[in-house]
């Protein structure tokens, strides 16, 4: 397994939360993609687990200023 960074190859599976396969994730819109788009200025980062080609899990951090935690100078991670 690696770590990879978010890419134009695989930017359409995070955007449905790793559930390409679902039709419920695809009749969900475009939210997480306007997300994105939205916090990726503002320091959001995505890295990808990828084993034998497929992706299998993510990461996401952002500045915690911008997660509903109080903080400052931290960063919030998901999995």
């Amino acid at each position: 397994m690696e770590i990879v960074d978010l890419s134009e190859k695989n930017a359409q599976t995070y955007f449905v939360c790793l559930e390409d396969w679902a039709e419920e994730m695809k009749e969900a819109g475009d939210h997480k993609q306007q997300w994105y788009e939205k916090m990726k200025d503002k320091g959001l980062g995505v890295k990808l687990a990828v084993e034998n080609s497929t992706v299998c899990g993510m990461i996401q951090y952002i500045p915690i200023e911008y997660s509903f935690i109080d903080g400052e100078g931290l960063y919030f991670i998901t999995c």
